[in-house]
């Protein structure tokens, strides 16, 4: 509490308690005919009391205010330990929140996403991801060990690209899914193991760095089999944009604000999980 509030609120006290003597000496006095009961109790009684009430309020808010001030002058990592409790709230919330998101994710969230593994699993997992993301591939390589053990499981690919270079090749993986479901897993694969990011100098603009990046991303998809033409053209349809649209919308649901994350049946992971804690998950999720 500032100087400027502790002088109001000596001031205000002090207005109170003049208040209330000038009250109950001359007003409430003034008129000793009261035309009812009620009047009188009004009067004499409950008009002092509220006075009194805010006097005392006012005083009370005074002293406490120089109390805390005192406090924390005196032990100031009262502040600290506030901030952090505010924030381990704050935590609980989103934590809270984002469970909350998880048992509502629909089967619509996962429209126009491509889904590799078995497309009737009972267990579903939602991968969140940018193919240029370290630990995106080093997540995928675990999601690839638990697949390769797992037959029940469906895993919906949320491309979620966070870096400006990573925009063409996770929009590629998306317009892929209206072909075979096992050249999309290939192609998806192949997007992780392979750089994306072509050579560059001072020369070289955002348009060149475009062009050079969808060379590579087509490539990999002729290599995977898929239908260059197609793929090509799809990754301008409405179904592209929408996905990604909706993916960006879960994501902010479950608050997530990076790459990796996944959600495995009812449990949602932020950051790189192992094969061990996958198939724990999925086994949980059975």
């Amino acid at each position: 509490m500032n100087t400027f509030m502790n002088i109001l609120m000596l001031v205000l006290s002090i207005l109170w308690v003049i208040v209330f003597v000038v009250y109950t000496n001359f007003i409430a006095n003034r008129n000793k005919e009261y035309k009812s009961k009620y009047q009188k109790v009004a009067s004499t009684i409950v008009a002092p009391a509220v006075i009194l009430f805010f006097a005392l309020y006012t005083s009370a808010a005074w002293v406490v205010g120089f109390r805390v001030r005192d406090a924390v002058i005196a032990d100031p990592t009262m502040l600290i330990d506030a901030s952090e409790r505010l924030q381990e709230i704050e935590q609980e919330k989103a934590l809270k929140a984002s469970r909350e998101a998880v048992k509502n994710i629909k089967e619509d969230d996962s429209k126009y996403a491509p889904v590799i593994g078995n497309a009737d699993g009972k267990v579903v997992v939602y991968e969140f991801y940018d193919y240029n993301c370290g630990y995106c591939k080093r997540g995928n390589l675990a999601l690839t060990e638990v697949l390769a053990d797992e037959t029940d499981v469906k895993v919906v690919l949320k491309s979620f690209p966070i870096f400006p270079v990573s925009q063409i090749p996770g929009r590629a993986i998306v317009a892929a899914a209206n072909q075979d479901s096992a050249k999309v897993a290939e192609f998806h694969k192949a997007l992780f193991e392979n750089s994306l990011v072509p050579e560059a100098d001072e020369k070289t603009t955002e348009k060149d760095m475009n062009e050079k990046i969808k060379a590579i991303v087509l490539g990999l998809a002729k290599k995977a089999g898929l239908n260059v033409e197609k793929l090509e053209k799809d990754m301008d349809s409405p179904a592209v944009e929408e996905e990604l649209l909706r993916t960006r919308q879960l994501a902010e649901k479950l608050g997530i604000q990076g790459t990796p994350a996944f959600v495995v049946g009812d449990q949602l992971f932020r950051g790189y999980i192992d094969a061990s804690q996958m198939k724990s998950a999925i086994e949980q999720s059975k």
